[in-house]
């Protein structure tokens, strides 16, 4: 029954004439001045209701045969189609939340050895298994991931979303280091290095945003002090921040902080130096403290100069001389033109940390010989010479050889880095890391210095003093196709860096100086 409202309460006549009805109780006056017989009134309940129930039965059917004959319809399409489902895409893609694409390209690009330790060893327990990922990490990972896929996408609408999960990380970073209890902590300082890697991904215009969170993150390992070294992961991260500020104490040309070698002298009893990542961790900050130390000099003792980095040299010989078959490469020659090939051989590495430990060594040797080349032209060119005999002159030939081949040994990588080589050697493209260790000391890696310090080395080998054009081009266009195929936005201004620096030698812009400085000072 359908409710009909409040029905009028006049008479029929006046009902249906749509006049207002008196109601007197005999007869209405309406229908007595016109001299009709007064209907009387209807009050009865079923003058509230009226029963829909034969219309509801007829829409009832008629719907049901409308919905029948629509699934006949698509029925016999979708079997039309049967065929072409089976072979084609899905009409309509499930799409992952923003936030989890992120953190999954994350996981891809910027992260391995998540296989290790096994999940049933007690050192997964102990120092990988936890409750889920820390909120600032997760919140980095997502901002950083995302702005790798803005990157490889040139998307606009990911850019400003990469922006914003920064903005948020950020404040929970500062958050985090306001905390007496949180800035100690592993997470804070991981999180730090992250939005490190964020610039370098995301900026594309300076390296003074990745300068600024790779000096916070050095400030935080001066707060942690010597309790980080407990445990593997915090020593593991300290490595890695330590390696970043040693890059970036290059590019500007300082010494590391006091506090960093008294730090260093605590934890080198912790590690093998027999292993070459940390004998050349070593020599890179002895490298970086005496590059700064000549910058600083009024005055430099040729001679003296000459001998402390011959010395330098010979260590970084020596270390390189011990290796064994886990550390050696292949290289391959080509009998005609290869794509992605300068010269006439390439490399190919067992792993990341083979690469990136031999690049590490390469360009500290062209530090060295760049400073002993530079001595020795200085000593010939003063009046009298300073430096004299045929020692100086074969000893500058020597270094002007080391350089060429430091420089091409690096730029023979680049074919792997970019996966240009024959699919004969595929089996060897950066498998897993070298290590020896023991099951807690094989924790996931992430890959903080990586990419970045091969992105160092090939700037170094195109701005070396020596470089010629063609293989300063080269350097270019390996620059430009890091920043374009895998996203790397550093790589970007490193080119731009290297461009400058090439029109500013060519108008003799840059002084020549004992101790080359690569980067020009509005990058630094």
């Amino acid at each position: 029954m359908v409710y009909r409202g409040r029905p009028s309460t006049g008479c029929r006549r006046c009902r249906e004439r749509k006049i207002l009805c008196d109601e007197r109780q005999e007869s209405c006056l309406r229908c007595g001045d016109r001299g009709i017989t007064c209907p009387g009134y209807d009050r009865t309940v079923d003058a509230f209701f009226h029963d829909e129930t034969a219309n509801v039965r007829a829409k009832a059917r008629k719907s049901k045969a409308k919905a029948i004959a629509a699934r006949d319809a698509r029925d016999a399409q979708e079997r039309g189609h049967a065929t072409f489902k089976t072979h084609g895409l899905p009409r309509k893609n499930l799409v992952a939340p923003l936030k989890e694409q992120g953190i999954n390209f994350f996981m891809a690009n910027y992260t391995s050895g998540l296989d290790q330790p096994l999940v049933t060893s007690p050192a997964y327990h102990q120092h990988v298994s936890t409750h889920g990922i820390h909120p600032l990490v997760a919140t980095t990972m997502t901002a950083l991931g995302i702005a790798g896929l803005s990157n490889q996408y040139k998307d606009p609408y990911l850019k400003g979303h990469a922006t914003r999960c920064y903005v948020d990380a950020i404040a929970m970073a500062n958050t985090a280091i306001s905390s007496p209890d949180e800035v100690r902590n592993d997470t804070t300082l991981l999180a730090v290095n992250i939005l490190s890697m964020f610039e370098a991904t995301f900026n594309d215009s300076s390296l003074s945003g990745w300068s600024s969170h790779v000096e916070g993150a050095a400030l935080l390992v001066r707060l942690r002090g010597l309790d980080q070294f407990s445990t593997c992961a915090g020593r593991r991260m300290y490595l890695h921040t330590i390696g970043l500020l040693a890059t970036n104490c290059m590019g500007s040309n300082i010494p590391m902080p006091a506090y960093i070698q008294e730090l260093n002298r605590q934890v080198v009893q912790y590690l093998d130096l027999e292993d070459l990542r940390h004998a050349f961790f070593f020599l890179h900050i002895k490298t970086n403290d005496l590059r700064a130390r000549i910058l600083d000099q009024p005055v430099v003792d040729l001679q003296g100069t000459i001998d402390e980095v011959l010395e330098l040299d010979a260590m970084a010989v020596s270390i390189l001389s011990d290796t064994n078959t886990a550390w050696q490469y292949d290289i391959v020659s080509c009998s005609g033109v290869e794509p992605g090939v300068y010269g006439d051989y390439y490399h190919v590495y067992p792993s990341h940390a083979v690469a990136q430990t031999w690049e590490w060594a390469r360009y500290n040797r062209i530090y060295f010989h760049d400073i002993i080349r530079n001595c020795i032209l200085h000593g010939f060119a003063t009046s009298p010479p300073i430096l004299v005999g045929q020692e100086y002159v074969d000893l500058l030939e020597r270094s002007a050889r080391l350089l060429l081949q430091m420089q091409s040994d690096i730029i023979a990588s680049m074919p792997q880095f970019f996966h240009d080589i024959p699919n004969s050697f595929s089996n060897k493209c950066y498998g897993n890391h070298v290590s020896n260790d023991a099951a807690e000391e094989r924790l996931p890696i992430i890959r903080i210095t990586g990419g970045y310090t091969t992105l160092w080395s090939l700037y170094v080998a195109g701005s070396m003093s020596t470089a010629t054009p063609s293989s300063q081009d080269f350097v270019l266009q390996c620059l430009e196709r890091v920043g374009r195929q895998y996203g790397i936005n550093h790589a970007k201004v490193l080119a731009h860096a290297l461009r400058r620096k090439r029109k500013m030698d060519s108008t003799e812009e840059m002084a020549f100086t004992i101790c080359p400085q690569y980067l020009p000072v509005v990058y630094g």
